[in-house]
């Protein structure tokens, strides 16, 4: 009996050292993400441009609403706006047989009460913008596609026509998608789309914004440079790096893994959206305190994605905004301790070990580590496999009722 208790546990252990080694650069990368001390919450809207005036009435009402909810430092709710800065000018397009790219700028006299809008918010502290594009897609992409699709250059014929409604493979700008799969593009034609977008913002809004984020999350490394370069400091991913466009138009396998902090091209640090919020697609505000919940269990920040479309919508957007607040207000209830936030501030927040915002005990960063780990997807079978995905929970939760002052004097 002795003999096979023996054997099952070193087993056991073997199971276990095996796991850590097979994982070890995700397991170090898990441990190295720093660890948050309070709950985040940052509200990420994209697809922002130009639209009828009705647009800025929306962003005016969510500005109301951002005004009114306050973390305990007296911070109003923050929503980030992903502007996209050009519309493909559909009719020019058209007259010309597709033969040349035309645009609409956000810059026309038409589109001033949106611009006026987000500058307004930005006042108030309640706006924060990010580069989303001179437009929601490649416009060589755009012309070769449209010379073959008639759907296509209906939409290029309906003046109203807004991005969310292109085809998805087309919405990454990054990659040449005019055909699938997918092609990078040159990078000298990248730089200098990037620096193009950079002088647009500049004239707009006085400023060019240190945070992009990929039009669908597809990007490469020439276009991280080219950000970097023209004074991007961080980089909002969902977790993932994607580079193409598969032959079905659906994204690639992902070249890599990405967690909070983590330094890219030239040093552009990297954040991480996975929380969602579409009250068009039937999202509540119960599904954000959710997301809160598990990411503050987790020591990470909740970036809440959300878009344009969903405050819009002639049908939904007064839901919207209702969930929007209502979802708000009850993270600050549920959550006393809430940091209302920018993203540029929160990476800078990560290039700053050193910050407030940082948890420093040994015990608690060890409790979030082994939770981190239970919630990794990739990691759920090798748990199981080897038997800690049993046992992790039973640690954390020891380690959980441990307090300061008993730890310390052991």
């Amino acid at each position: 009996m002795y003999a096979f208790l023996l054997i099952a546990g070193f087993s056991l252990l073997a199971a276990w050292v095996l796991f850590f080694f097979a994982n070890r650069d995700l397991l170090l990368r898990l441990w190295r993400e720093p660890t948050l001390l309070r709950p985040v919450l940052i509200v990420e809207s994209d697809d922002w441009g130009p639209g009828p005036e009705a647009d800025a009435q929306a962003l005016q009402r969510i500005a109301a609403i951002l005004a009114r909810v306050r973390d305990r430092e007296h911070r109003p709710a923050v929503m980030t706006l992903g502007v996209v800065l050009g519309k493909p000018d559909g009719a020019a397009i058209l007259a010309d047989n597709c033969g040349h790219y035309h645009r609409r700028g956000l810059g026309e006299a038409r589109y001033a009460p949106i611009v006026g809008a987000m500058r307004q918010g930005c006042e108030m502290g309640v706006f924060a913008l990010q580069r989303h594009g001179l437009e929601h897609c490649w416009p060589e992409s755009l012309l070769v596609r449209a010379r073959q699709d008639g759907v296509l250059r209906a939409w290029l014929a309906d003046p109203e026509a807004r991005s969310e409604a292109l085809p998805s493979a087309l919405q990454s700008r990054w990659v040449d998608a005019g055909t699938l799969p997918s092609r990078p593009l040159p990078e000298a034609e990248v730089r200098r789309a990037v620096m193009d977008e950079a002088e647009v913002f500049l004239t707009l809004f006085g400023i060019c914004p240190p945070v992009a984020v990929p039009n669908t999350f597809v990007w490469d490394d020439a276009v991280e440079r080219a950000w970097a370069q023209s004074g991007v400091r961080c980089v909002v991913t969902c977790g993932r790096q994607y580079q193409a466009r598969g032959a079905d138009g659906a994204l690639a396998a992902s070249a890599r893994r990405i967690v909070n902090g983590e330094s890219g091209q030239s040093g552009v640090r990297y954040l991480v959206r996975d929380a969602y919020f579409e009250p068009i697609r039937g999202h509540r505000a119960e599904q954000v305190w959710e997301a809160v919940a598990r990411r503050t269990a987790l020591g990470r920040p909740t970036l809440l994605e959300t878009h344009r479309e969903s405050f819009i919508d002639a049908d939904h957007g007064d839901t919207a905004l209702a969930e929007l607040e209502r979802a708000l207000a009850g993270v600050v209830e549920r959550h006393p301790d809430v940091c209302f936030i920018s993203t540029e501030r929160l990476a800078d927040a990560y290039a700053d070990r050193q910050h407030a915002l940082w948890q420093r005990s040994m015990r608690a960063r060890s409790v979030t580590f082994l939770r981190r780990l239970l919630a990794e997807a990739g990691l759920s079978r090798p748990l199981k496999l080897c038997g800690l995905y049993f046992v992790l929970p039973m640690v954390v939760r020891l380690l959980a009722t441990v307090t300061p002052s008993a730890a310390g004097r052991h």
